[in-house]
C-alpha cells in the first residue's frame, strides 16, 4: 500500500514545469515567505545605493518591519539608513494621502538635497488609488527631476523577484546615459560580480575573497561588486567590464538585461557555483565568453577536489537515495546538482507549484533548455516525508532543520556559511563527511542548533 501511495505522489520536475508553461495546471496562489512581496524586493535594491533615499508612501508598518528584518536575515545589526514614510493614518486611508506625499517630498528634499528620492508604495496607498505620478509631475522642476517612483503594493500579487526587476529597470531607465572611457589597459579582462541576496558579515567577506581568488586564477579582474553601499557612480562604472557574472543569476537577471540594453555589457548565464561541477561550469562560461586560454581541469586544486569527490562517493555509497527539502528555486536546483555530483539518487520534496510559476524563468532555462531534471515527491505533510524515508531505507536528507532523529541529515546552513567556489566545495564535502559519520541524536530536535 505504501509503495503504491509513494509512486502515485512521485513525478518528474520537467512534467510540472511543462504543465505550468502550458497553463494546464490549476495552481492556487501561495505566499513564498522566503521571498516576500514586490515592495520588499524594490526596497532592497534601491537600498543598495547610498545616494538614493527611499520614501514609502502608505502606513509605516511595512517600513517598521523592514528596519529589523535584515538583522534576522543576514546582518548583525538593524538597517540604520533613513526610514522615511508618509505614515498614513485613518484620515489618509479615507480621504487620500496625495497632499501628505507632496508635503513629505518637500521635506525630504530639504533634508537630503543631494540624494535621488525614490517613492515606493505599499498596499494601502495602491488600494485607495493615490495618483503618485500626478503628484510628482506637479512638483517644482528641480525637485521633479530627482524623484523616481514605483507602485509596489504587495496585494497586487507581484512577488519579491518582480519588485527587484522593477527597481532595476527604474534605475537604468531613469538615469541619463553616461559613457566611461575604456580602461587604460585594454588587454585586461574585467567582470562585474553580482553577489547573492541576503548575505553579510564574515560569510560575505569569505565569498567575495573566494570569487576574486578564482577569477584571478583564470586571469580576470573584478571591475565592480554589486553590493550594499554602492553609489550611482559605481553603477555607471559597471559599463567598463566586458562581462557581468552572478552568484545567483536570476536575482540579478533584471539588472543584467538592462545593462546589456543600456551599456551593451554581456552576461554569463551560469549560476550558483555550489560544488565542484557547478564551479567549473561557472568559470568555464567566463573563460569561453572572454576567449581565455585556461584549462580548468588541469589546475592542481581541481584535481585535488576531484580526488575528494571520489572518496566521498565511496563513503556515501554510489546510487544512495537522497531527499532534498529546501525552498523552491536556484538553491533547490543547486543542491540537487550537488547530489548528482556525488552520484546519489535524489528526490525533492516540498516543491510548491505556485512558487515554480513565480520563478518560472529559472525553471524554463534549467529544465526545459538545459535538460536538468529530478524526481519530485508531491506532498505538504511531514508525515508523508517520513513514510518516504521509511520506504527508501537509509537516505541522506538535505534539510536545514532536523525533523528526522536518528537519520543521516545534511543540514549545512547555506545562508549562514560560505558555499561558493573551490573553498566552498571543500567545506560542503567536509560537512557531508561529518553528517555521514555522525547520525543525528534522537533528541536532536531539542538540543541541536
Amino acid at each position: 500500500m505504501i509503495d503504491t501511495e509513494i509512486k502515485g505522489k512521485t513525478t518528474k520536475l520537467s512534467a510540472l514545469v511543462k504543465g505550468i508553461k502550458s497553463d494546464s495546471l490549476n495552481i492556487r496562489d501561495c505566499v513564498d515567505m522566503h521571498q516576500f512581496c514586490a515592495f520588499w524586493g524594490a526596497f532592497d535594491i534601491l537600498n543598495y545605493f547610498n545616494d538614493v533615499v527611499i520614501l514609502v508612501h502608505g502606513p509605516s508598518g511595512c517600513l517598521g518591519n523592514r528596519r529589523y528584518l535584515p538583522a534576522m536575515g543576514y546582518h548583525n545589526e538593524c538597517d540604520n539608513k533613513p526610514h522615511l514614510s508618509t505614515s498614513f493614518t485613518n484620515k489618509e486611508v479615507v480621504f487620500g494621502g496625495e497632499k501628505k506625499l507632496i508635503d513629505s517630498l518637500m521635506e525630504v528634499d530639504k533634508q537630503y538635497k543631494s540624494k535621488i528620492i525614490a517613492v515606493i508604495t505599499n498596499c494601502c496607498a495602491d488600494i485607495i488609488g493615490d495618483d503618485v505620478e500626478g503628484c510628482i509631475e506637479g512638483l517644482p522642476e528641480d525637485l521633479r527631476k530627482k524623484v523616481i517612483y514605483l507602485n509596489t503594493g504587495g496585494y497586487s500579487g507581484k512577488s519579491y523577484r518582480r519588485g527587484t526587476e522593477m527597481a532595476f529597470k527604474l534605475l537604468t531607465k531613469s538615469l541619463p546615459s553616461k559613457k566611461y572611457e575604456e580602461s587604460a589597459n585594454s588587454e585586461s579582462k574585467m567582470v562585474n560580480v553580482f553577489l547573492r541576496r541576503w548575505i553579510g558579515g564574515q560569510t560575505k567577506q569569505e565569498e567575495i575573497t573566494e570569487i576574486k581568488r578564482m577569477l584571478q586564477i583564470i586571469g580576470v579582474e573584478v571591475n565592480q561588486l554589486f553590493d550594499q553601499g554602492m553609489s550611482i557612480e559605481d553603477f555607471y562604472k559597471m559599463q567598463k567590464a566586458q562581462l557581468n557574472v552572478a552568484a545567483c543569476l536570476f536575482f540579478g537577471m533584471g539588472l543584467f538585461d538592462e545593462l546589456k540594453n543600456k551599456f551593451n555589457v554581456a552576461y554569463s548565464e551560469s549560476t550558483y557555483p555550489l560544488g565542484l561541477f557547478a564551479t567549473k561550469k561557472w568559470l568555464n562560461e567566463i573563460i569561453t565568453s572572454l576567449n581565455l586560454n585556461v584549462n580548468i581541469d588541469e589546475l592542481q586544486e581541481v584535481k585535488e577536489l576531484e580526488r575528494k569527490r571520489k572518496e566521498l562517493i565511496s563513503q556515501i555509497g554510489k546510487g544512495r537515495h537522497c531527499i532534498i527539502w529546501t525552498q523552491t528555486g536556484e538553491r533547490m536546483i543547486a543542491l540537487t546538482k550537488l547530489a548528482y555530483e556525488l552520484e546519489m539518487d535524489p528526490i525533492v520534496v516540498g516543491v510548491e507549484p505556485a512558487i515554480v510559476k513565480d520563478k518560472f524563468p529559472i525553471f524554463e532555462k534549467e529544465v526545459l533548455e538545459d535538460g536538468f531534471d529530478v524526481k519530485v515527491f508531491v506532498t505538504k505533510y511531514i508525515e508523508d516525508v517520513q513514510d518516504l524515508i521509511e520506504y527508501l531505507g537509509d537516505p541522506i536528507i538535505f534539510c536545514n532543520n532536523n525533523y528526522y532523529p536518528g537519520r543521516t541529515v545534511f543540514k549545512y546552513k547555506l545562508a549562514q556559511n560560505p558555499i561558493y567556489g573551490f573553498n566552498g566545495t571543500r567545506k560542503l564535502y567536509q560537512a557531508m563527511h561529518d553528517s555521514i559519520n555522525n547520525k543525528s541524536s534522537k533528541y536532536s530536535l531539542f538540543v541541536e542548533g
